[in-house]
């Protein structure tokens, strides 16, 4: 074997330990909603799920309906296939579901665990605007700012280039990862964290990531996608997208 071959190997296994150290060292709170529609700053929760992850053993699965108080509407149900009828019955009232979401991500703020999820800031924007509504108080004025990791964020930067929808679904197709009833909330979450592991390992720079920075270095990925999509939108006469911030989104103008 040559120098540069002898190298090239020792280099690939450092860079496959430091993938596997991250993953197994560290614990990710994979977190999502189903909900009654897309726009986080009116809608409301219809189910949550919640999946306490360090390498391959899980440490807390918790999933339940949602009774949100409202009619579902159908374009919503049609997705998610919950019901009214399923969530009067079996549902979480608000209150209660979102103070278990809430005890589960101060813990992992204080235990400085990452926060993972597929397009994330709509889950902690829609969130954060429930607080508000319901509490008074959102995410940062209770004091929690744990790391935020996104499947979406990080295919986006990684990527760029790739053709095609970056749904979930999209996403477990390019990194090779099993995948179930989608828009099912654990199952996305499952979903979700075999994608992240995948993902890093196919682009090991994602195991520099550190809990307590993670939301900044996301944040800016995401802030340069929305500069390069602009900028292809105005030579294709499209319309532009606001940055309105990550990973909660800001309410600019309503």
């Amino acid at each position: 074997m040559n120098v540069e071959s002898y190298l090239g190997n020792e280099g690939g296994q450092l860079e496959t330990d430091k993938v596997q150290s991250w993953l197994y060292d560290n614990t990710f709170l994979v977190f999502d909603l189903e909900t009654t529609g897309v726009d986080v700053f009116v809608d409301l929760p219809v189910s949550y799920a919640l999946l306490i992850m360090s390498g391959d053993n899980c440490v807390l699965e918790s999933y339940s309906l949602v009774d949100p108080g409202i009619q579902i509407p159908i374009e919503a149900a049609k997705i998610h296939g919950i019901s009214d009828a399923a969530v009067r019955r079996h549902g979480l009232s608000l209150g209660d579901a979102l103070g278990l979401i809430v005890d589960q991500l101060m813990r992992a703020y204080r235990n400085g665990w990452f926060v993972v999820g597929m397009n994330i800031s709509y889950d902690l924007s829609l969130l954060d605007n429930v607080l508000k509504r319901e509490l008074g108080v959102g995410l940062g004025e209770m004091g929690i700012s744990p790391g935020v990791v996104d499947t979406l964020v990080l295919d986006r930067h990684y990527d760029p280039y790739r053709k095609g929808r970056r749904t979930l679904d999209a996403l477990g197709t390019r990194y090779n990862v099993a995948k179930g009833e989608l828009h099912n909330a654990l199952e996305d979450c499952k979903v979700t964290y075999r994608v992240l592991r995948e993902m890093a390992t196919i682009y090991p720079a994602i195991a520099d990531l550190e809990p307590s920075t993670s939301s900044d270095v996301l944040a800016g990925f995401h802030h340069k996608w929305v500069e390069g999509y602009n900028k292809w939108a105005r030579a294709k006469s499209n319309a532009e997208i606001d940055d309105n911030g990550w990973p909660i989104l800001l309410d600019r103008g309503r």
